[in-house]
C-alpha cells in the first residue's frame, strides 16, 4: 500500500472510532424509536435481518455468542470470513485467506474449533481446522468459548470456537440466495434451504454452492552475504465448495425426542504458482550485484477434501432430570497432487518432481449425560468414548517418477486414538444475583502410532494418560442491564501428530526427529468480565484474561555429525519454562443516539494481546508467543434507511504486527488494514434483499521480514546471517447478492 493509500486509511479509522465514542456517549432516550423499527423487520428474518451487537448470555461461563444475522449484511462467503470480525481474533495466513483462526493471537494449534458442541478432523496434523471451507450461508450462531464448562473438550488454551449449523426447529419455511463475486475475474455461489415444524416432525435440509478465487502476487528478496536472490510470484487459488446438510427429528413421545443430521462439505481447489527466480552475485561488499542465472518455476497443486459427518441424538424428559444419548461419526479425506516444474529462462518448462498427498482421518463418538434441576441446584454429569484414526502418507516422486527419499516433510504414519472423557458439574443460585458453576473433567488418552520412514523401516510408539481439568465460573448480574463474571480453568494442548511419530527422517542436510515422550502443554486461565447491557439495542463489555502455560512444545536446532556429515538435527521438545499470556478484551455497540440517528448503530471492539516466554533457541531472549499479534480490533456502522427499505455499512479490520520465531529464523509479519461496505435494498415488503458488498477496498498488503541470526549475540547486536522480504497483494472482492423467501 502506498502512503497516501496509508494515510487515508489512518483518517478512516480515526473517523469511524470518533464515530463510534460518540456512540457510546449517546443516551438512551431514543431506543423506543430503535426498538419499533426493528420490530416492524422481524418479519424478513433472516433474509436482511438487522443485528449489530452480541446476544445475552445467562450461563456463569463466559463466551460470546453472535447470530449469523451479526455478519450476513457484508456477505461472508465462510465462516473464516465471520469470525475476522469478532473480538479477539486474528489470521496469519496469505493475504486474503481467512483459514486458520487464531484466538487471542495465539497459534491455531491453540485454538480448538467445535461443530454442535464437537470436534471435527481436518488436514492439519495439530489438529487445527480450516474453518474457511465451512459456508457462512449454514450457520445459525457462533459462540466464543473464553473459559470452558467441564461438559465440552479442554484443548482450547486460547479459547474454543463452537459453530452451531441452523436446524429445522428454529426456521419454518424456505430461503434462498444467489450471488456472484469479482476479483479479477467472476465466480458465483447459490444456496437454497428448507425446514419446517409439525407435531411430530421437526426438518431442515440446505445444499451451498460456493466459488472462490483469489490471485496474489508476491515479490520477494533474500540475501545471503554476497549472494542475493529476488522473487516475483503469481500465486492463483480457484476453489469450489458444495455443502450439504440435513437434519431431521421424531416426537417419539411427549418427552423423548430422535435427532438425526448429516453435514457434508465437499472441496475441489487448485493452487497455480509461477515463479521467476533471479540469482545475483557479488566480488566483495564494495562490488556491485551482477545476474548469476534466471530460473522460472511453475507448480500446480490439485486439492480433493471432504468432511463427512452423521450424528444422532436421543433426549429424554423426566420428573428426575434430562437423560441425552448421542453417536456420531466424522470423516476427513484428501488427496493432494503437487506437480512441480523448472526450467532456465527461455527455456520450456521441465518435469521437477511430483509430490502426492493422502489423508484418511475418522473420529467416531458415543456419549451419555444427565441433568439434574433441585430446588436452586442443576447438576450435569457425562461421558463420552472416543476413538480416532488417522493414516497420513506422502509420496516424493523425481522427474523419473522414482521415489525420491531425500526430499519430504514427514514419513507416512497410522494413529490409533483412544479416549474416555468423564465430566461433572454443578450450578447453584447462592442467591437471587449470584450464581456459581463448579465442575471437573477427566480424560484418559490411550495412543499408539506406527512410523514408517523412506527406506521402509517400522518404528512404533505407544503412550497413555489421564489429565484431571477442573473449572470455576461464576456470575453476578447485578441488575437486568450489568453482570459480572469471574473464571478460572485448566485446559490443554495435545502434541501434533507427525510430532509424536518416532522415526528420523533425512532431509538435505537436515534431520527431523520424533518425540513419542511429549507431554501436552497445559494452562491455568483466568478471566475476568463485565457486560453493560442498554435495553435490546446494545452492548459493552470488557474482559481481562490471564493464562500461564506448562511444558510449551517448541522446536529445537542443533548441529551433529553422522557418519561424518554434519546435520542440522530439529526435534520437538518440552520447553519447561513458563508462558504467560496475557490480554484485554473490549466490545459494544449502541445507536447514535448523540447525534440523533437511532436508526444507525455503530460497533467497535478491541483486543490488545501480551505474552512471554524464554526463547529455546536464543539464550536469555524473553519473547512473546509465535506470531502473537500486538492488537486486533473491528469497527464501523450500519445505517437503516427505513423509508426506502434500504440499508448500507462500513467496516473496518486491523490487525497488529507479529514475529514468528523458529530456531534461528525470526519472521515478523504486517497485515494492512481491510475495509469492508455493503448497500442493500430490499423489495416485496422485505421478501427479497439485493446486496452489493465491498472487501479488501484499500488493496491491502501483507509484508513479512525473514532474518536469520547465528546466535544470542549476534540477535544482540544486530549482526544477521541472512535476510529476505515479501511482499503480497490481492485483489478487492465486490460482491452482489440476492436473497428471497418461500
Amino acid at each position: 500500500m502506498n502512503p497516501a493509500s496509508r494515510n487515508r486509511s489512518t483518517t478512516l479509522t480515526l473517523s469511524l472510532i470518533a464515530s463510534a465514542v460518540a456512540m457510546a456517549l449517546g443516551n438512551h432516550s431514543a431506543l423506543a424509536q430503535e426498538q419499533a423499527q426493528t420490530s416492524q423487520m422481524e418479519n424478513v428474518q433472516v433474509i436482511a435481518k438487522r443485528v449489530v451487537k452480541r446476544n445475552h448470555v445467562n450461563t456463569p461461563a463466559p463466551k460470546l455468542v453472535y447470530d449469523a444475522d451479526f455478519f450476513q449484511r457484508f456477505e461472508p462467503i465462510s465462516v473464516g470470513d465471520m469470525l475476522k470480525r469478532v473480538p479477539g481474533v486474528t489470521f496469519n495466513s496469505d493475504v486474503g485467506e481467512y483459514d486458520l483462526p487464531r484466538l487471542r493471537g495465539l497459534d491455531s494449534r491453540y485454538t480448538q474449533v467445535l461443530i454442535n458442541g464437537r470436534r471435527m478432523p481436518g488436514e492439519e496434523n495439530s489438529g487445527a481446522i480450516a474453518v474457511d471451507r465451512i459456508p457462512a450461508e449454514m450457520v445459525e450462531k457462533i459462540e466464543i468459548i473464553r473459559s470452558p464448562s467441564s461438559d465440552i473438550s479442554s484443548q482450547g488454551i486460547g479459547g474454543s470456537l463452537n459453530i452451531i449449523l441452523k436446524d429445522g426447529a428454529r426456521h419454518e419455511g424456505g430461503i434462498w440466495r444467489v450471488g456472484a463475486v469479482n476479483m479479477k475475474e467472476n465466480r458465483g455461489s447459490g444456496f437454497i434451504g428448507m425446514s419446517g415444524v409439525s407435531d411430530k416432525i421437526e426438518y431442515g435440509f440446505s445444499i451451498n454452492v460456493q466459488e472462490r478465487y483469489n490471485p496474489k502476487s508476491k515479490v520477494a528478496g533474500a540475501q545471503e552475504g554476497d549472494e542475493r536472490e529476488e522473487v516475483k510470484e503469481s500465486d492463483v487459488r480457484d476453489s469450489r465448495d458444495v455443502a450439504l446438510a440435513a437434519d431431521m427429528a421424531f416426537q417419539l413421545s411427549k418427552d423423548g425426542k430422535l435427532r438425526f443430521n448429516i453435514l457434508h462439505m465437499d472441496t475441489q481447489r487448485e493452487e497455480k504458482e509461477d515463479t521467476r527466480v533471479t540469482a545475483l552475485k557479488r566480488a566483495d561488499s564494495n562490488s556491485p550485484f551482477t545476474v548469476d542465472e534466471v530460473v522460472n518455476e511453475s507448480q500446480l497443486e490439485d486439492i480433493d477434501q471432504s468432511n463427512t459427518s452423521f450424528g444422532m441424538d436421543y433426549a429424554l424428559k423426566t420428573s428426575a432430570g434430562e437423560l441425552n444419548i448421542y453417536a456420531s461419526s466424522h470423516q476427513f479425506k484428501q488427496d493432494k497432487n503437487e506437480t512441480n516444474f523448472e526450467a532456465d529462462f527461455g527455456d520450456p518448462l521441465e518435469l521437477d518432481e511430483r509430490e502426492i498427498t493422502d489423508i484418511d482421518d475418522t473420529e467416531n463418538r458415543l456419549g451419555v449425560n444427565w441433568k439434574h434441576q433441585f430446588s436452586t441446584v442443576e447438576s450435569k454429569i457425562g461421558m463420552e468414548y472416543v476413538n480416532k484414526t488417522r493414516d497420513f502418507n506422502v509420496a516424493v516422486l523425481d522427474d523419473d517418477g522414482n521415489l525420491d527419499d531425500e526430499n519430504d516433510e514427514f514419513a507416512d504414519f497410522e494413529v490409533d486414538d483412544q479416549g474416555l472423557n468423564l465430566f461433572a458439574s454443578g450450578s447453584w443460585a447462592l442467591r437471587d444475583d449470584l450464581e456459581l458453576e463448579l465442575g471437573l473433567r477427566a480424560e484418559y488418552r490411550d495412543i499408539e502410532i506406527t512410523g514408517r520412514d523412506f527406506n521402509g523401516n517400522i518404528t512404533r510408539s505407544s503412550d497413555d494418560r489421564i489429565d484431571y481439568n477442573p473449572s470455576a465460573h461464576i456470575r453476578w448480574h447485578m441488575n437486568e442491564q450489568d453482570q459480572f463474571r469471574a473464571s478460572i480453568a485448566r485446559t490443554l494442548r495435545r502434541p501434533q501428530f507427525d510430532q509424536l511419530n518416532p522415526v528420523e527422517l533425512t532431509i538435505d542436510d537436515e534431520k527431523f526427529r520424533g518425540n513419542s515422550d511429549l507431554d501436552p502443554e497445559s494452562a491455568v486461565g483466568i478471566d475476568l468480565g463485565y457486560d453493560h447491557f442498554i435495553a435490546d439495542s446494545g452492548v459493552i463489555g470488557i474482559n481481562f484474561f490471564y493464562r500461564e502455560v506448562e511444558d510449551l512444545i517448541e522446536y529445537t536446532q542443533s548441529d551433529i555429525t553422522v557418519g561424518g556429515t554434519d546435520f542440522e538435527l530439529r526435534q520437538a521438545i518440552n520447553n519447561r519454562n513458563t508462558g504467560k499470556i496475557m490480554g484485554v478484551e473490549f466490545d459494544f455497540s449502541a445507536p447514535m443516539t448523540l447525534i440523533n440517528a437511532p436508526s444507525a448503530q455503530a460497533f467497535f471492539n478491541l483486543t490488545l494481546l501480551d505474552s512471554e516466554v524464554k526463547d529455546d533457541y536464543f539464550e536469555g531472549l524473553e519473547r512473546r508467543f509465535s506470531g502473537q499479534a500486538k492488537y486486533v480490533y473491528n469497527l464501523g456502522f450500519e445505517h437503516e434507511l427505513a423509508a426506502l427499505q434500504a440499508s448500507y455499512g462500513v467496516s473496518y479490520q486491523q490487525q497488529g504486527d507479529s514475529e514468528e520465531f523458529e530456531g534461528n529464523e525470526i519472521n515478523r509479519i504486517s497485515y494492512d488494514g481491510n475495509l469492508e461496505i455493503f448497500i442493500e435494498k430490499r423489495f416485496d415488503n422485505n421478501n427479497y434483499a439485493l446486496r452489493l458488498s465491498g472487501q479488501n477496498l484499500l488493496d491491502a498488503e501483507k509484508n513479512e521480514l525473514i532474518r536469520q541470526y547465528d546466535d544470542s549475540a549476534a540477535l544482540s547486536s544486530g549482526q544477521y546471517e541472512s535476510t529476505e522480504t515479501e511482499v503480497e497483494n490481492t485483489s478487492p472482492a465486490i460482491l452482489l447478492t440476492l436473497r428471497g423467501s418461500f
